[in-house]
């Protein structure tokens, strides 16, 4: 019985450290380096121990991934937890060695770099053709966190294989391909999801936007359009995309853009043109923010806020300055960020507004999340005073700023149904929350997919605050199970977590919401 007791306050103390550094806006990378170093864990059973997964659910999520990458097609793969335990203790005398392609499978499932997975004992019990494809696979010479891989190094990965090895030993076609995809995986990894397989974040079509930059001067240099002009056409199309489109995808090419138009920045010198670029650097770097946070490393998103602002304010745009601080302090609040800190980044944007003349189409998106901030802190008559700002504010926007219904950067009466649908819900108000969603439900496009599952998650929120849990939980899961996990977003992951949270202890015995819950806890949300 002491052992049993023994055992259970081990995993508790372990789930409260993996909480608590995860509160903190902390990764799996640096909760896997402090389980390895607290708990004496080899670095494949650390990176596991910091999703929180027991050796037969990591052992699906690596079957999942070789069915994604076509290992496995029929959802067949070999992958046990007795198995993964022996891939583990390796090279102990029980264990069983990880082959090239299995530490690639592991490493997509766990979004960790490969170089990660591995320590000194496991380098030196590999023999020397493995060693050779591990240094392709992690970028010999090149740290396991560098977030582009050079030409040199796709060439050599796309080129390596040796007859005459084991067949588990060499790169095949499709070994290539997975390798791809646990190459050089951005920053710490994928938090809440299995969507990520694939994520080796500078594909060969990124990887050839500063060939496609250089075209674009040489060729056509005197059609008297400034190559600003191109970075503003580029920066929109993330404004279109971005709704849509896997924050993997737009990873990849941000990651590439980013790096062009620093290089481009730097080389220019004209003042006005390097202050528009500046402005530009800077909604790329909010929406780099956006995305990062979407797969996971709130850590770097925060970062990724402050260089947005930064650029920003260097920019000297008011627009820039306040939608960079409007977007931080609305997903704030999607982003396991306490209430505290919203309300500062509200008083710093606060400051920005007072200090300079906005105009209408500034304000809108900051004025939004003020009103979500102050009704999350409690404070529901200022709530209700700044969402009723929002909605005059609205009719004083430029046309094309609200009948702007594709882009980020339009303030529409989708967007004024969304503010209301958030501040109506968590003021309790569930008739006006109610007309909200169903107003906004009629007005997205078709290719938007996670609008809508947020707005049912909303509803469903509100179903259950009012009494329907059964029907809430019902919506929830609907919604959930509807959406491609490659279209997870941080806002959906976390509302898809209040929902389940806004059950009572007593009400958490109903099947259904096990089930939800349960669902939750395999995407990492719950």
């Amino acid at each position: 019985m002491e052992m049993a007791t023994a055992r259970i306050s081990l995993r508790e103390e372990q789930d409260d450290l993996r909480s608590r550094m995860r509160a903190l806006g902390m990764g799996h990378g640096e909760i896997a380096a402090e389980f390895a170093r607290r708990y004496r864990f080899r670095p494949r059973a650390a990176w596991r121990h910091a999703h929180g997964w027991t050796l037969n659910q990591a052992a699906r999520r690596v079957n999942d991934v070789a069915a994604r990458t076509g290992y496995d097609e029929d959802g067949r793969a070999p992958m046990t937890g007795p198995r993964l335990c022996q891939l583990e203790q390796w090279p102990a005398r029980s264990g069983l060695r990880p082959t090239p392609r299995v530490l690639a499978l592991l490493a997509v499932a766990y979004g960790a770099p490969v170089g990660s997975l591995l320590d000194i004992d496991d380098h030196e019990n590999y023999t020397a053709a493995d060693r050779l494809v591990l240094d392709t696979m992690t970028g010999s010479g090149t740290p396991t966190s560098t977030p582009r891989a050079t030409l040199s190094e796709i060439r050599s990965e796309s080129g390596v294989r040796r007859t005459g090895e084991p067949r588990d030993g060499s790169l095949e076609v499709r070994d290539r391909e997975l390798v791809r995809s646990a190459h050089g995986v951005v920053v710490v990894p994928v938090d809440r999801r299995g969507f990520l397989a694939g994520a080796g974040l500078v594909a060969p079509l990124a990887a050839m936007e500063p060939t496609r930059h250089t075209v674009t001067t040489s060729l056509a240099p005197d059609d008297g359009v400034p190559d600003v002009d191109e970075w503003r056409a580029i920066v929109h199309d993330y404004s279109l995309s971005y709704g849509s489109d896997p924050a993997a995808d737009l990873l990849r090419r941000l990651d590439a853009d980013l790096s062009i138009l620093s290089g481009v920045a730097r080389d220019e010198t004209d003042s006005t043109v390097v202050r528009e670029l500046r402005r530009i650097g800077a909604l790329l770097a909010a929406f780099t923010a956006h995305a990062t946070a979407d797969v996971g490393d709130l850590a770097s998103s925060r970062r990724w806020w402050r260089t947005a602002k930064r650029a920003a304010d260097a920019s000297g745009d008011v627009h820039a300055r306040l939608w960079t601080r409007g977007r931080e302090i609305v997903r704030a609040l999607y982003e396991q960020r306490p209430v505290a800190d919203a309300l500062g980044l509200v008083a710093e944007a606060d400051a920005v507004a007072a200090s300079v003349h906005a105009p209408p189409a500034a304000v809108q998106d900051y004025l939004d999340g003020k009103a979500r901030v102050l009704v999350r802190a409690g404070r529901v008559e200022e709530a209700r005073g700044v969402l009723t700002e929002v909605q005059i504010n609205f009719e004083r926007l430029p046309p094309e700023v609200s009948g702007d219904t594709a882009s980020w950067f339009g303030w529409s009466e989708r967007a004024l149904h969304l503010a209301e649908s958030y501040t109506y819900s968590h003021l309790g108000d569930w008739t006006r929350a109610d007309g909200a969603q169903t107003a906004a439900s009629r007005l997205f496009p078709v290719e938007n997919r996670r609008g809508p599952v947020l707005v049912d998650l909303q509803r469903a929120l509100c179903q259950i605050r009012s009494g329907d849990i059964d029907g809430g939980i019902d919506q929830a899961y609907t919604a959930m199970t509807a959406l491609p996990r490659a279209q997870y977003n941080s806002p959906i992951v976390q509302v898809s977590r209040d929902v389940a949270t806004a059950v009572s202890p007593t009400e958490s015995g109903r099947e259904n919401v096990r089930a939800f819950r349960a669902y939750l806890r395999d995407l990492q949300v719950a």
